[in-house]
């Protein structure tokens, strides 16, 4: 099968699921494959690529240097895991949408990390039982008073971050006992301050050993699938804001999931205001 991820330009989440709409495609067709030939490009978004670092169960990968022509026409803007997206992008009528749509989700199970990644995850020695703690920060923080500029459901203001911080413990003690952690930060200036606090009340942490810039993590291929691969081996995650990643990780083992920004608390108002105002924005880009 010839798979085409050229036309993604966005983050490593929308690959995965265009790659996954492939495996599905292909295990429900006739005749299916157990070879795919891969064309894929490193964007500004996801400087590296998937066919470098990562793997399918039973389907050997084969790096296409050139372009070639793909049955599925597959972007940024149409891999969001919908009916809607399936009807859209099924090129066969043989193939039922909605049991498309089902392994299409099902299929997320076959996407395993690469050797060099592997050994990397081994070396951290995560325990049996331990809680993923996933903070992104950096593109998603918005200050209260750009909220009318707010443009994605995944974001969170610099107040609750703050907040976020420095009642850690709180948060964490309420949620869970589990006392292991492996945080995954964009932010190292935040990690460490979390780790300050964590340490004091015997949390046991572990981290990947990322590259940062000026005190946020440059976007590696390494640093990031070492990290998304490392929180599926967990219990639970909790995240700052969920997004893409968390939703791939619950498609991939079933996990349980805690999106901070959504759950009730304090900021359930603001959180609902954003929401809706972000609503509001969608209908009048429809009319």
């Amino acid at each position: 099968m010839i798979v085409d991820l050229s036309n993604i330009y966005s983050g490593f989440s929308d690959k995965l699921r265009a790659i996954t709409f492939y495996i599905a495609l292909n295990k429900l067709k006739k005749n299916s494959s157990n070879v795919f030939y891969v064309y894929e490009k490193k964007t500004k978004e996801c400087p590296f690529r998937f066919i470098d670092y990562c793997r399918i169960k039973k389907i050997k990968i084969i790096k296409l240097k050139k372009k070639r022509k793909s049955i599925i026409n597959l972007n940024s803007y149409n891999t969001e895991i919908t009916l809607k997206n399936v009807i859209k992008n099924n090129p066969f009528e043989s193939i039922d949408n909605g049991s498309l749509y089902d392994e299409w989700k099902k299929s997320y199970k076959k996407i395993y990390p690469g050797t060099k990644i592997n050994k990397k995850i081994k070396k951290i020695k995560l325990p049996k039982n331990f809680l993923g703690l996933h903070l992104r920060t950096t593109d998603r923080t918005l200050k209260f008073k750009n909220i009318f500029h707010i443009q994605f459901k995944d974001t969170i203001f610099n107040f609750q971050l703050e907040y976020f911080k420095k009642n850690i413990f709180k948060i964490l003690e309420k949620e869970t006992k589990i006392k292991n952690i492996y945080i995954a930060s964009d932010s190292r200036n935040i990690r460490d301050f979390i780790i300050k606090i964590l340490e004091k009340y015997n949390y046991k942490i572990f981290v990947n050993n990322s590259t940062y810039k000026n005190a946020f993590r440059k976007t590696s291929g390494e640093d990031f699938l070492i990290d998304f691969f490392s929180l599926q081996k967990g219990k639970l995650v909790l995240s700052t804001v969920g997004a893409g990643v968390t939703q791939s990780i619950f498609l991939m083992k079933k996990i349980e999931i805690i999106n901070w920004n959504n759950q009730f608390n304090r900021f359930i108002f603001i959180r609902m205001f954003a929401l809706f105002f972000i609503f509001l924005k969608s209908l009048k880009n429809l009319i």
